[in-house]
C-alpha cells in the first residue's frame, strides 16, 4: 500500500483513521501498519516490563527504568520525521509528536492525546488514560514511563535536542489526566547526579555496558566490576607483605584518597554544596555495592558524626572474624567528608558486623 502526504494530513487533520492502512495476516502471522511491520503489546507483556525492573529497584525507579527503554523507541521516530520530511511535510515538534502519538493511540496505547501548550521549548499534552496507566492502576501513583520516555525520544528526534517530561498527574493515582510537561533542556550530569541522590534516578540509568568491547563507563567515566573475592585477596595479600596494622594504615590512607577525588570529580559537574557533595558520594558508592547508609547523626556538643551502614564490601567479604575490618570504609567516608566540606577529619570504626554488630558504625571527628 503506498502512503503519501495527503494519508498523513488526513490522518492529522481526523478526516481518517488508521484502520484503513492496517493491513493483518493471521495465517503468516504478519501485522502492519501504514505498511511498518508492528506487533499487538498484551497488557501482561508490559506489567512484566514494570515488575521485572521493580523486582530490583522499587516502583518509582522501575517506571524511570521502563522511560529510559522507551525513550530510545521515541528516537526510532526520525525516519517517519525524514520521510514525512521527503513529502514536503515540515512539522513542528508539536505537531510531530501529535502524529506519531495519534497513530500510537489508534492501535491501542491509549485515549487520544490534546495538545495543551506548543511552544518552542516547551510542550504540554494530555490523555485520559495510557496504555499503562490503565494496566497499573493498582500501582496509585504515577506510571507513565513509556510515555514520559517515548515523548522524550520523538521530540529529540525531530528537534536534535534534550527534552525531558514530567507527568504532573496520572490516571493511575485517580486523577482525570495524565498529563505530560515536556521541557527543551541542556544535557547536565549535574541534574542527573542529583536526582540519584533525591531517590529520582538510579546509577542504572546512566550505566553504558558494552561486554563485547570490554568496557563500561558510568556517567561518562569507565568503571570496572570487581568481584568481592578480588578485593579480599588484595587485601590479605598486603598483611602477608607487611603486617596487618600497616596493611590496615594503607588501606584507610589509599580509600580516603578515593573519596577525596570522587568528590573532585563531582566538582567538576558544577556541584558546590557540600551536603550535596558528600550524599552524591553516599548514594553513588551505596548504589555500586560498597554498603547501604542507615543513619547519620551529628552530635555539636562533641562536633562528632556518627555514620550507620547496614553492611560495608569488608564485612561482607570476611565474614566473622571477632574483630572490625572496614578500614578500607572507614577511609572512604573520611576523604568523602573532607573533599565536599574542606575540612580534616578521622574516620574510626566503633561497631562492626565482622565482630557480631548489627551494624558497622563510624564515628568521624575533627583531626588538627
Amino acid at each position: 500500500m503506498k502512503i503519501g502526504r495527503e494519508d498523513f494530513e488526513a490522518l492529522m487533520k481526523g478526516e481518517k483513521t488508521i484502520a484503513p492502512y492496517i493491513e493483518l495476516d493471521p495465517a503468516a502471522g504478519i501485522y502492519s501498519v501504514f505498511g511498518v511491520r508492528t506487533a499487538g503489546n498484551p497488557n501482561y507483556l508490559v506489567r512484566a516490563i514494570y515488575d521485572m525492573y521493580e523486582t530490583s529497584l522499587n516502583r518509582k525507579l522501575a517506571v524511570k527504568a521502563v522511560r529510559k527503554l522507551f525513550r530510545s523507541v521515541g528516537q526510532g521516530s526520525v525516519g517517519l520525521s525524514s520521510f514525512l520530511k521527503k513529502q514536503g511535510m515540515d512539522l513542528t515538534p508539536a505537531e510531530f509528536v501529535m502524529l506519531v502519538f495519534t497513530l500510537q493511540h489508534q492501535q491501542g496505547w491509549g485515549a487520544p492525546l490534546e495538545l495543551v501548550e506548543a511552544g518552542e521549548k516547551r510542550i504540554v499534552l494530555r490523555t485520559k488514560q495510557t496504555f499503562e496507566s490503565e494496566v497499573l492502576k493498582d500501582w496509585n501513583m504515577p506510571v507513565c514511563g513509556i510515555h514520559q520516555g517515548w515523548i522524550e525520544g520523538v521530540l529529540k528526534a525531530v528537534t536534535g535536542r534534550t527534552w525531558y517530561c514530567l507527568e504532573k498527574s496520572c490516571h493511575a493515582q485517580g486523577d482525570p489526566y495524565c498529563e505530560f510537561v515536556c521541557d527543551q533542556v541542556e544535557p547536565s550530569w549535574k541534574f542527573k547526579a542529583e536526582a540519584v541522590v533525591k531517590g529520582e534516578s538510579a546509577i542504572t540509568e546512566f550505566i553504558d555496558h558494552k561486554p563485547l568491547q570490554g568496557t563500561i563507563q558510568l556517567i561518562d567515566e569507565p568503571v570496572v566490576m570487581m568481584p568481592r573475592f578480588i578485593f579480599t585477596s588484595m587485601t590479605q595479600s598486603l598483611k602477608k607483605t607487611m603486617g596487618e596494622a600497616p596493611a590496615n594504615g594503607v588501606n584507610y590512607r589509599a580509600y580516603m584518597d578515593m573519596g577525596k577525588e570522587n568528590v573532585e570529580h563531582y566538582k567538576k559537574m558544577g556541584i558546590t554544596n557540600p551536603k550535596t557533595l558528600s550524599d552524591m558520594a553516599f548514594a553513588f558508592y551505596a548504589q555500586m555495592g560498597w554498603f547501604r547508609l542507615v543513619s547519620e547523626e551529628w552530635d555539636e556538643a562533641s562536633k562528632t558524626k556518627t555514620i550507620t551502614l547496614s553492611h560495608t564490601v569488608e564485612s561482607e567479604s570476611f565474614g566473622a572474624t571477632g574483630k572490625n575490618v572496614c578500614f578500607c570504609t572507614a577511609g572512604l567516608l573520611a576523604g568523602i567528608i573532607e573533599g565536599a566540606f574542606g575540612i580534616k577529619v578521622q574516620a574510626k570504626e566503633i561497631r562492626c558486623k565482622s565482630k557480631g554488630d548489627d551494624h558497622c558504625v563510624f564515628s568521624i571527628t575533627n583531626r588538627s
